[in-house]
């Protein structure tokens, strides 16, 4: 579910060097000033406001964002109440899900899964498919690592039915009062549908069934016409406001209990998806706890970014819907983080 395009980093480097500069210059003309005063009172992100916009507006499409510093509170929305589709950043509801329901002491992350001769469907991505198969054990804390840090599909749909389908996932969400975020279907009929096919929890499709049905031949009108079906969609859908809400509560510690919060936040720092997105232009070594998603026009990253010298984190959820190059969508989500890193770190 998660397409890799190897690319150079050097133009990029130079061009977020570049935006940096530019940004800062608009954002503060006498950064040492400021800081050998006594700290103001929050600014307004109105610079970080128009910058966003501006990077939005660049692609044809929809994109919708919000960067929020954790810790102030300050935040920067566009289009953030548009719900587009989640892919593959849904399973961060679904480990929210997962971890509520250990701390709750009706799921342990060393508990077993044996997996039955219908767990695995093939060419749904991820080495559960490659090195696993029916009679094969595996416990639901390696379940949410493969899930989150290379977005296997199978690990999902697993967690999702241990878990109590999805319909359990969407009743969690509404407890916790995240509005504005959907989780209806497993991967597996998720990605039926993209293809095409009506396939749902009243009928629904094996194993060897949907291997047939993802390896079927399409026209490309055909898969245009699949594509924009599947993108009109409003089931598996958020705003960027409804994820960035998730990810702030569950960083403060209000959702999950001190031990599965850190869980969680490590598991997603050791995401190896995406590099080119939320990590793309920010400093080397910037430490990014994230969950990228990636179906046809559909390019999402969502995380939280740590700021050096303890000046917080900027919680960062970004949608894009576009027919934009792969390089371009990526390119959309690193600016827009680099530029919220850079804000939030230098202006107070």
């Amino acid at each position: 579910m998660t397409i890799r395009v190897p690319r150079s980093p050097r133009p990029r480097l130079r061009a977020s060097v570049l935006a940096s500069a530019l940004l800062l210059g608009s954002l503060c003309a006498t950064p040492l000033l400021a800081q050998a005063r006594p700290a103001p009172a929050p600014a307004q992100a109105s610079a970080l406001q128009a910058e966003a916009e501006r990077l939005a507006a660049q692609l044809p499409g929809d994109v919708g964002a919000a960067l929020v510093h954790l810790e102030s509170g300050r935040a920067v929305y566009v289009n953030a109440d548009r719900p587009l589709p989640m892919a593959s950043t849904m399973k961060v509801p679904v480990a929210v899900h997962i971890l509520k329901l250990v701390d709750e002491g009706r799921l342990g992350l060393q508990q077993q899964v044996l997996l039955g001769p219908d767990d695995i469907y093939p060419d749904m991505g991820g080495p559960m498919d490659t090195h696993l198969s029916a009679g094969s054990a595996i416990t639901l804390r390696d379940l949410l690592h493969m899930m989150i840090t290379v977005s296997d599909n199978n690990a999902t749909d697993i967690l999702i039915r241990t878990g109590g389908g999805p319909e359990a996932v969407q009743q969690r969400m509404r407890a916790l009062g995240v509005d504005g975020l959907r989780v209806d279907r497993y991967i597996w009929e998720l990605l039926a549908n993209y293809y095409g096919d009506a396939a749902s929890h009243a009928r629904p499709l094996g194993p060897a069934a949907y291997g047939a049905l993802s390896r079927s031949e399409r026209s490309e009108a055909q898969r245009r016409a699949n594509m924009d079906a599947w993108n009109a969609d409003p089931r598996d859908t958020s705003s960027a406001r409804a994820m960035a809400q998730l990810l702030q509560r569950t960083w403060k510690g209000e959702i999950l209990s001190p031990e599965s919060t850190r869980v969680l936040q490590r598991i997603m720092l050791d995401t190896r998806t995406g590099s080119a997105r939320l990590r793309g232009m920010l400093p080397s070594g910037t430490p990014v706890a994230h969950k990228t998603g990636t179906v046809g026009d559909v390019i999402n990253d969502v995380g939280v970014i740590e700021l050096p010298n303890g000046r917080g984190h900027v919680v960062t959820a970004v949608f894009i819907r576009s027919r934009a190059s792969t390089d371009a969508r990526d390119a959309a989500i690193a600016q827009l983080a680099r530029a919220a890193h850079d804000y939030f770190l230098f202006v107070p």
